[in-house]
């Protein structure tokens, strides 16, 4: 069976009854469908009960955990399995200049193989997003190509979605766009996270992204990659759909935050592209969305451990 990510937007706890996983808020207690879930993220005060926290460690299931505003506040994961190996080749691929180079460099590769790929199905030329050539001698000049490619992409954005001259605004987002890009890129954060780790991977070791003591670097990498695909292809559908209206936001001096029903719909509209599936040769089967994310990080672990040369993840349908 399928598994998906499940979403809480209403403030209760996560609580066992026998072997069930329930949620119990204000008005509700409902089953929660474990066969069905691959990882649960809290967009709202939610609390486990310790039976809830056996259950999840039991089943493998991630929870991560999000400020009302959609930023990132930490997860509960079930991390027992011996992973020292995997771990100290992550280390050693980010302590070697060469190794951590070519990492980082099919990682802006991929981010732009996703940018493009988006763009010219929404009838876009990118000239100059496609003309950015990623390559450099050091992680600064790569990471320098990625804000390149960024700004390129934010104008085309812009333009497909009427915005002229549009502009990316962070912490606060100053406008609804970015008020839902900001939302969206806290989720695949999140989901980036979890990817990581069922991988096996160290989260707080990356690549392109340095370490540091404010986030775990890893899920930012896998993150920025799938972002095109997960969030700008999502925000695009729900705008040409007319999806959110101004009662979904709310301002507070210049920063535009959603309303607990704008991050409803936008979450519905996120769940939808994840579910998303494209038909995989390979495999003789089809793969979604979110999979993807998943396989690019199994992809990283074959490279650290010698398996098999990473490439940077090309869309392959059309």
């Amino acid at each position: 069976m399928v598994k998906y990510p499940l979403f809480i937007t209403q403030h209760g706890k996560l609580e066992r009854d026998k072997g069930s996983l329930f949620f119990v808020g204000e008005l509700t207690k409902r089953a929660l469908p474990l066969a069905q879930i691959a990882e649960i993220h809290c967009l709202a005060r939610v609390s486990l009960t310790s039976g809830a926290i056996d259950l999840l460690s039991e089943k493998g299931i991630p929870v991560h955990f999000y400020t009302t505003r959609g930023d990132y506040k930490g997860s509960f994961i079930n991390d027992a399995s011996p992973r020292g190996r995997l771990h100290l080749s992550q280390a050693e691929h980010h302590l070697d200049p060469e190794k951590r180079l070519h990492l980082a460099r099919e990682i802006v590769k991929g981010i732009q193989n996703n940018m493009a790929f988006t763009l010219s199905r929404w009838g876009i030329n990118p000239v100059k997003l496609n003309s950015v050539k990623v390559d450099g001698e050091s992680v600064d000049e790569i990471m320098g190509k990625e804000a390149e490619l960024w700004n390129h992409y934010y104008r085309y954005f812009g333009e497909v979605i009427g915005l002229e001259n549009f502009k990316r605004t962070r912490r606060p987002p100053e406008d609804e766009v970015n008020a839902l890009i900001s939302y969206a890129n806290a989720i695949t954060y999140g989901l980036a996270f979890s990817s990581a780790i069922k991988a096996g991977l160290d989260p707080s070791i990356g690549f392109l992204h340095a370490v540091n003591d404010r986030r775990h670097s890893l899920p930012l990498d896998l993150a920025d990659i799938f972002k095109p695909l997960y969030v700008f292809s999502t925000i695009k559908t729900a705008l040409d759909k007319g999806l959110f209206s101004k009662s979904d936001f709310s301002r507070k001096g210049k920063a535009v935050y959603l309303s607990r029903e704008g991050k409803r719909k936008l979450l519905t509209a996120l769940t939808d592209t994840l579910r998303r599936t494209v038909y995989y040769k390979p495999w003789k089967r089809s793969m979604s969305y979110r999979f993807m994310m998943d396989y690019e990080a199994r992809k990283l672990k074959r490279h650290l451990l010698r398996e098999k040369e990473y490439k940077a993840f090309r869309p392959w349908w059309k």
